[in-house]
């Protein structure tokens, strides 16, 4: 397991947060330690791990944030910016310190007021019964849901969902985007004490400190199959009995690559 600072190069996108690459882990306990570790070392921080397909969720994270002005300045005071933002007096035209982080949490917070899980559900999201197949055997062994090499940003908000300021994504009209996810992830703590902490190409990813319990699984399983738009598919989400852990797509459609 290694666990170092990101590195310029090792991304291709800007780093507005404190970012650490993470590799060479053997378990998907390793990872879970990690994050747990990293939750104590940043109390008043959120930890992120970047999922599935990081190059392509990467791609749809700049489109996303190109497609929202997630990273508009016009209005903002720019005074106590870092100099490297700017050239020749003027500032480069997109977010790319820390030190801007400010920014990019206001312009998302603007555009998610009023999207809530009923807006989640609107948009057409469906699973079917190959995709339930790669839901749950992705949940059941997650490791497969991280590339060799993770990316984990410290992001400096005060609840889980807002994590998602510092790696939106969502870029395609059939995909949610990043303030449905928003949305739906914010209902799933508030509603199930689920943390989210993970966002890839296709997956999100959700941690509790404890099982769910019979009530609450009853309540997850309408939910799901209200976001997937599908009735009596309830077989298909048995392993929310078994974990913690909750990895759910959030985009049209979903393939399975392992082999």
């Amino acid at each position: 397991m290694k666990i170092e600072p990101l590195k310029e190069n090792q991304s291709s996108i800007s780093t507005l947060c404190e970012s650490y690459m993470f590799s060479a882990y053997k378990s998907f306990d390793e990872i879970i330690k990690t994050y747990n570790d990293l939750k104590k070392e940043n109390p008043k921080k959120q930890v992120l791990f970047t999922l599935d397909d990081l190059n392509q969720a990467e791609y749809t994270s700049s489109h996303a944030t190109m497609s929202y002005d997630l990273d508009e300045t016009d209005g903002y005071d720019l005074s106590g910016v870092d100099s490297s933002a700017f050239e020749d007096g003027e500032h480069v035209g997109y977010l790319s310190t820390k030190s801007e982080f400010f920014i990019r949490k206001a312009n998302f917070e603007k555009q998610v007021v009023n999207i809530d899980f009923s807006n989640v559900c609107k948009k057409g999201l469906i699973l079917d019964e190959e995709e339930a197949i790669i839901q749950q055997k992705k949940n059941e062994n997650p490791l497969y849901l991280f590339d060799e090499q993770i990316i984990i940003k410290i992001v400096p908000v005060n609840v889980s969902y807002k994590a998602i300021y510092g790696f939106p994504n969502g870029y395609f009209s059939s995909d949610l985007n990043p303030f449905e996810n928003y949305a739906l992830a914010k209902h799933l703590y508030e509603k199930y004490n689920y943390e989210f902490f993970g966002i890839g190409a296709s997956f999100l990813g959700f941690f509790r400190k404890e099982l769910l319990n019979e009530k609450e699984i009853k309540k997850l399983t309408i939910d799901l199959n209200k976001l997937y738009n599908k009735e009596n598919i309830s077989g298909n989400f048995n392993y929310i009995t078994k974990s913690n852990f909750l990895f759910i797509k959030y985009i049209e459609s979903i393939e399975d690559y392992e082999q």
